[in-house]
């Protein structure tokens, strides 16, 4: 074999198996497994634990449920959620739907299906709870939280 063979037959291995040897980190993890780790801690009450997941800016643009969507530092967040799983009692939390929406960074989303009522009242309520995700750093982030009526 002559040389420009070897390297033909190099060039080829590869581009072959580059995919193969990609640094693992470069492909984002499921957000299927994201969303239900937000199902967890939203059924937790983990108020700290939702707001440790927002994205680089430290902003999330929160609901719940007034119709004040508001770009909200995660301090801010956290205060917020505590407020709303002190006035609760849960009763459930899953997730029913994730999505990858794609774009640069990539994008998607998930809802669960949350069930409470308020305290002291023996009437339940289920509502959705809109969880939108942005791919960044190696992970996926909460960009957005809806408590949809």
């Amino acid at each position: 074999m002559n040389a420009r063979r070897v390297l033909v037959a190099l060039v080829w291995m590869i581009a072959l198996l580059a995919p193969r040897l990609a640094p693992a980190q470069s492909r984002p993890a499921p957000l299927e497994g994201f969303v239900a780790s937000v199902a967890r801690m939203w059924g937790a009450g983990d108020a700290s634990g939702l707001a440790a997941l927002a994205p680089g800016d430290d902003r999330i643009v929160l609901d719940l449920g007034d119709g004040q969507a508001d770009a909200t530092e995660a301090r801010h967040v956290a205060a917020a959620l505590r407020e709303l799983f002190r006035e609760r009692t849960m009763l459930g939390v899953r997730a029913t739907q994730v999505n990858i929406a794609g774009g640069q960074p990539l994008r998607g989303f998930g809802e669960l299906s949350w069930t409470s009522r308020p305290r002291g009242v023996t009437d339940s309520e289920t509502r959705t709870v809109y969880i939108g995700a942005v791919w960044e750093n190696s992970g996926w982030r909460i960009r957005e939280l809806r408590v949809l009526r």
